[in-house]
């Protein structure tokens, strides 16, 4: 996305005419005084689990019902890292009732499981490649390694779906806004 700017800020220069201005003002290493993000490697990733329901759903509710436990593993695909990506043995994440919110109370409380401390972001969305997707993002410790997983739940309470696997070299954790 910073490319275009970058693609565009040089265009003004050359139109100027200054080199030297050229030199300076379009290193492709930042932009901004942003360093511009490099995917090192990638990897697709395939997901297979199941769904134990937590609260039914209410009779009310049609189409997704997130509210339970969601356990699934990933299998890597066609990559083009120097060595296949590791999953982890297995990912659970679990979607509640927020029960302090004011009726109908159908916000969600989302918990990675797997790891409560390590740096995610956990979301169900309606639709995608089921009843409802899970977004699920994992990043490691330095946010450069990005596990992006979008579980899908299925009818039968089964779990499938697709993601990838990403090596930057600038981290990928969203700054918060104050």
């Amino acid at each position: 996305m910073r490319m275009p700017s970058l693609i565009f800020a040089c265009r003004s220069i050359l139109v100027s005419g200054s080199l030297a201005s050229l030199l300076v003002a379009c290193d492709p290493g930042s932009v901004d005084g942003q360093t511009t993000d490099e995917l090192l490697c990638s990897a697709e990733l395939t997901f297979a689990g199941s769904f134990a329901v937590g609260t039914p759903k209410p009779l009310e509710i049609s189409g997704c019902w997130p509210i339970g436990t969601w356990t699934f593993t990933a299998a890597v695909g066609v990559h083009d890292c120097a060595a296949a990506p590791t999953p982890l043995p297995q990912y659970q994440i679990r979607v509640d009732r927020d029960l302090t919110s004011e009726d109908p109370d159908f916000s969600w409380l989302y918990t990675y499981v797997t790891d409560p401390a390590a740096p995610s972001s956990v979301s169900v969305t309606s639709g995608g490649g089921g009843l409802c997707e899970g977004i699920v993002l994992v990043f490691s410790a330095d946010g450069k390694t990005v596990w992006n997983m979008h579980p899908a739940l299925q009818a039968d309470n089964s779990l499938n779906g697709t993601g990838d696997y990403e090596i930057h070299t600038v981290s990928q954790i969203p700054s918060s806004s104050p």
